[in-house]
């Protein structure tokens, strides 16, 4: 059944402390939110996080991209259609991924709840439980040894540092004696040597770096993949089927998917079988500030990763942020262990607010 009304908002949650990393510093999350409603009054829930120096999205564009297919949207009558549409205007949800991404999962979320099923078996996957890499930003001394203490005590081992600070040779090395630890540079550096000579001192401590030239300059990443033997995480350096074209095969390269970032779980099951034909590792990220919305769709991807799967990133929920959109929020616990949604899933009072009936 079609939806009969398109509703979008917006809920800036506040963080419990402000995370930074070399491309930006946020305090509350930034996102965009959807209401998919039938004539039944049932209701279906989705979320895209536009980032300006990620997709080049603002809310603004979000919203205008909303507006402009908002009939379109709703003409779509099931899960096909709606895959019919998103491959027929490709280039248009290349240019907006995370308002495509709220809407195409507040309508999977309806479609799901018609058909009394749940959203990964909609999508022909069975979401499992997994573990969550414990992720560092740029923090202050006192800041980073609470993070490190608190994740340490809640056995989280696999971990992600940002760099651009002037303690990541230290942080770097401490965090390696505890388990697997990889970079990630936010394209910090311009130059492919000026990154290998700041890379080097890291080397033996970590198994790869993510981004660390400017977006998509693939020939001088693999410069610094040569010279310093660490893999390649790419994440804003592809954002499209075209992006994952230019590196396919090439076993340097491990691909970051971001559900909000690709433009919605269809496009993101779609670059993950790819992916995986072509041999690459996969990590499933998130966008700061991501809520259980997009959580759920990170498992799900996560699932359809399988043995591809180098390394999860979702899940933060109320670890950073102060309430969610959803309950039970889909929070990782002990060990970093993000289990799938439990039984009453659903919205929140907070998501609830935002669409009046």
């Amino acid at each position: 059944m079609r939806a009969t009304r398109l509703t979008t908002a917006s809920l800036p949650i506040p963080f419990r402390v402000a995370f930074a990393h070399a491309a930006a510093r946020r305090g509350e999350a930034e996102n965009i939110l959807v209401q998919a409603r039938d004539a039944d009054g049932e209701a279906g829930y989705g979320e895209g996080c536009p980032r300006l120096y990620v997709t080049g999205e603002t809310p603004q564009t979000a919203e205008a991209f909303l507006g402009r297919r908002r009939d379109a949207l709703l003409a779509l009558d099931g899960l096909d259609a709606l895959r019919g549409w998103l491959e027929t205007h490709r280039s248009d949800i290349d240019a907006n991924p995370s308002a495509a991404c709220a809407a195409e999962l507040a309508l999977l979320d309806l479609f799901a709840r018609q058909q009394a099923v749940p959203l990964d078996a909609l999508m022909g996957q069975k979401a499992g439980p997994v573990v969550v890499s414990a992720v560092y930003g740029l923090a202050p001394g006192p800041v980073f040894a609470l993070q490190r203490l608190r994740f340490r005590l809640n056995g989280m081992t696999d971990a992600k540092l940002k760099l651009g600070g002037p303690h990541d040779l230290a942080r770097a090395r401490r965090l390696a004696k505890g388990g697997r630890l990889r970079l990630d540079a936010n394209n910090l550096w311009s130059d492919p040597d000026v990154a290998i000579a700041a890379l080097r001192p890291l080397l033996g401590h970590a198994w790869a770096v993510e981004e660390p030239l400017a977006a998509r300059d693939v020939a001088g990443m693999r410069r610094v993949a040569d010279a310093t033997g660490l893999r390649i995480v790419l994440d804003e350096s592809l954002c499209t089927r075209a992006d994952l074209d230019a590196v396919a095969g090439d076993d340097r390269f491990v691909l970051n998917l971001r559900v909000s970032k690709q433009g919605g779980l269809i496009r993101t099951l779609a670059l993950i079988a790819a992916a995986r034909a072509a041999g690459h590792r996969i990590i499933v990220g998130a966008q700061v500030g991501e809520t259980s919305l997009l959580a759920r769709a990170g498992l799900i991807a996560c699932a359809a990763a399988g043995p591809s799967l180098a390394a999860a990133e979702i899940g933060y929920g109320l670890h950073l942020l102060r309430r969610d959109t959803c309950e039970p929020s889909l929070t990782f616990r002990a060990g970093g262990r993000l289990a799938a949604p439990a039984a009453g899933f659903g919205p929140s009072r907070h998501l609830w607010s935002l669409f009046p009936d």
